[in-house]
């Protein structure tokens, strides 16, 4: 059965080519400082999650997720991409290298041990369940660490992010009803597909059993605290974030 594409933003011309993928709650335009720094070398594909931008449809079954953007990616003819994923988008971007053709994936300030955050979100699921969703999600909200950016890159960043709690709950759907172990054997069987070159640049310091985690089920695991900016350290530092990205597209080539 065929998927329907999700929305994108197709910017230059040049092999080889990147796909992007953002976090929850933002969209393909908060990739731009990026982009706009990568387009002159390579073909860049940002994309929009479903129920984000201009993407509609539900982000609850993720492997229908990673069909759109594999539906998005042969659309366009983009061959063996590299695949970046910010946050939660990360997950997709693991996703997609174990599944589908790449020259490697980049996951920006995600950790794959999932079953900590698993358990911390369904302690908290009546509360995002119900009216005062906005007051339950202010840790995550926080933890985004937009308001850590500097001026006017935390503003325009707040213009590309869309927090409600009818996308939260669809997109946190096999969060909030799945065991936390359950959850995790998921992703380990995801991480134990994952055969290309693998970068995840943390925006801090990397808990040790994270660490450890990842590398014991990706082999060609490479992990990098590049910056003590935090979970949007891609956009507090875009010059040093797309040098680095340029230097892991050279090297997986």
């Amino acid at each position: 059965m065929a998927v329907e594409p999700l929305a994108y933003l197709d910017t230059g011309g040049a092999f080889p080519s990147i796909v992007f993928i953002h976090g929850m709650t933002f969209s393909k335009e908060t990739w731009d400082p990026i982009v706009d720094r990568l387009k002159d070398r390579f073909r860049c594909l940002a994309v929009d999650l479903p129920g984000h931008g201009g993407s509609p449809g539900s982000g609850a079954d993720p492997q229908t997720v990673v069909a759109r953007i594999r539906a998005t990616i042969v659309a366009n003819a983009v061959v063996r991409p590299v695949v970046v994923g910010h946050s939660a988008g990360a997950i997709h971007a693991t996703a997609y290298a174990a599944f589908h053709d790449t020259a490697g994936a980049v996951n920006v300030d995600q950790s794959a041990r999932v079953l900590p955050f698993a358990r911390f979100v369904q302690q908290l699921a009546p509360a995002l369940r119900g009216p005062d969703f906005a007051k339950a999600f202010e840790p995550f909200a926080t933890s985004i660490g937009v308001m850590r950016l500097a001026a006017p890159e935390r503003g325009r960043a707040l213009r590309t992010q869309h927090i409600d709690q009818k996308l939260v709950l669809d997109h946190w759907s096999s969060l909030l009803s799945e065991t936390p172990s359950d959850l995790q054997a998921g992703i380990d069987r995801i991480l134990d597909r994952v055969t290309v070159p693998y970068l995840w640049l943390a925006g801090g310091p990397v808990d040790v059993a994270d660490r450890d985690h990842l590398l014991a089920h990706v082999a060609q695991a490479r992990i990098e605290t590049w910056s003590d900016e935090g979970h949007m350290a891609h956009l507090a530092e875009p010059d040093q974030f797309a040098a680095r990205v340029t230097q892991f597209v050279i090297d997986a080539e």
